[in-house]
């Protein structure tokens, strides 16, 4: 009865607020965040202006405009004109934010490569819907009544979405034989804790991607996970982490910091702070921790690399982070669009601002990763350059600095190994990805190839690296040991992400990573 009287009254006021915005000519109005909390408007009379002309347009103007994407244009070109981070979120982009955030989306679970002319599914997802139904070398030829044959996969997606129903009827090749199979659409997790295991017996790995709505619970089970495995010291792995929602980073900080160790405040326009302080609920509060942090790394990521290295709790690795101190708050627009507008900014709990300068503009801002290269800082911890003035002493009694990013504790330059360098170039590239999906189809039924712990650890894959090297025009004699090891590697992690998907990816490919190596040096020290 009482929560039945709170949305009663919650719905009478804002009747009451829509009421007299209209009797004032709505000067007045309200908006929802994305949190349900109300936010209220005052147009002045400029804005009133604005909405006087569309309303004129529409209405009276005598050729046939769109209005709509005029209104879009006219919105994109105001909020361009605030910081690099307020930005305004119309029906695409915002479909494709919600499926990032929510942690899944509507799908039938499998991916999707074109081969010859062909689409051609080389992976169905463990939590698929269809993971008894559909198979890897699938060939889609139709959707429901719609040939697909030759289609790029991004046009036959579009087809995909506009079918209501909760099936699809597949027409597909399979085995030279042409059959049906009514796909069912479901809830398929987009997990932003992509991997987790254990290097070894003591230290664990854990990758997030991004902080969604549930990337908290993911850490948190994979913690309880590798705890449970005898984990002694981890390695959280924030590079390229975009960051996401701010709330979740505190979360997930709050499973490192012990009860009352401040982990961010926020200040708003008005100067009002807000503090946010750890729990007694964190999962990992005494275990080492290593964070491994790139030019990639930005806003919720570093949230937590900067309270965790200002109570000395982990050990930062690898290179300045992005520099980014804004937080938005995404409020609706009423049409199924979003502004995510700068409402404050935040600092670690020493009080630094890891923003960096933006005031020469958009295309200044962006710019940063080339001045960082030109300027070496990606080669060198010397060519890092710091803003004497913003020094702070850190909880722990380290000295930090503000204005443009967190600085790791131990620097790892980018690797410039000439092979490295191609292999992450030409990973994804056609001829590797149908190269390794032909070696998966021609071995699909042995069984080294059908467990993943079997694959990733007896599995000889000294066949296709020959034949590997064959179609690089490469003689075997011309490789060193190092590059072998290295190539094989590569072709291993490959093969192991097509058959049992990202996790596996990395379990393969961690030997070959810098960062993981000096981590395995500092515990090899500590």
């Amino acid at each position: 009865m009482r929560t039945f009287l709170k949305i009663l009254n919650l719905v009478l006021m804002v009747l009451i607020i829509l009421l007299a915005g209209f009797m004032l000519g709505r000067k007045y109005d309200i908006a929802i965040d994305e949190n349900d909390k109300l936010v209220g408007l005052e147009y002045s009379a400029n804005e009133q202006k604005i909405r006087r002309l569309v309303s004129l347009i529409n209405d009276q103007y005598m050729e046939e405009v769109d209005t709509d994407s005029l209104v879009d244009k006219a919105i994109n070109q105001i909020v361009g004109q605030l910081d690099p981070h307020s930005t305004y979120l119309d029906k695409e982009k915002l479909k494709k934010v919600n499926r990032e955030m929510s942690g899944s989306y509507q799908g039938i679970g499998v991916q999707i490569r074109r081969m010859d002319d062909t689409l051609t599914i080389t992976q169905v997802l463990s939590q698929s819907p269809n993971f008894q139904n559909l198979i890897i070398g699938d060939q889609v030829l139709k959707i429901d009544s719609v040939n697909i044959v030759g289609m790029s996969s991004e046009n036959a997606q579009k087809i995909f979405n506009e079918i209501n129903s909760d099936e699809v009827a597949l027409t597909l090749k399979r085995n030279s034989a042409e059959i049906i199979v009514n796909a069912k659409k479901g809830n398929v997790p987009l997990p932003s804790v992509v991997s987790h295991f254990k290097i070894n017996e003591d230290l664990g790995y854990i990758k997030l991607v991004r902080f969604a709505e549930k990337s908290a619970d993911e850490v948190h089970d994979a913690l309880k996970d590798l705890k449970n495995q005898g984990m002694k010291s981890l390695v959280l792995d924030l590079r390229g982490n975009p960051g996401g929602i701010m709330k979740v980073a505190e979360q997930i900080a709050d499973e490192f910091l012990k009860k009352n160790e401040l982990i961010v405040y926020t200040q708003d326009k008005e100067e009002k702070r807000k503090y946010i302080y750890a729990t007694n609920k964190g999962l990992f509060e005494d275990g080492k921790i290593y964070v491994l942090i790139d030019e990639g790394s930005a806003s919720a990521s570093e949230i937590v690399a900067g309270a965790l290295q200002e109570y000395g709790r982990a050990t930062i690795i690898g290179r300045r982070s992005y520099g980014k101190g804004l937080v938005q708050r995404e409020i609706h627009l009423g049409d199924g669009t979003r502004v995510r507008l700068t409402v404050a900014h935040y600092y670690t709990p020493s009080g630094r601002s890891i923003q960096r300068p933006y005031g020469k503009g958009k295309q200044d801002y962006s710019e940063e990763l080339y001045r960082r290269v030109r300027s070496g800082e990606l080669l060198s911890e010397d060519s890092i350059k710091v803003n004497k003035e913003l020094e702070y002493k850190t909880p722990s009694g380290k000295i930090v600095y503000g204005g443009g990013g967190i600085i790791p504790d131990e620097f790892v330059a980018v690797d410039t190994t000439q092979l490295k360098g191609w292999i992450m170039q030409n990973a994804y590239s056609d001829n590797n990805q149908n190269f390794f999906f032909n070696k998966i189809m021609e071995n699909r039924y042995n069984p080294f190839w059908m467990n993943e712990k079997w694959f990733l650890k007896h599995n000889d894959i000294t066949p296709i690296y020959e034949e590997y090297l064959g179609t690089l025009g490469i003689l075997p004699e011309r490789v060193n040991e190092e590059e072998e090891r290295l190539i094989k590697n590569f072709i291993r992690s490959a093969i192991a992400e097509e058959l049992f998907g990202t996790n596996a990816l990395y379990k393969a490919w961690w030997p070959e990573d810098n960062m993981i190596q000096r981590v395995l040096e500092l515990e090899t020290k500590s």
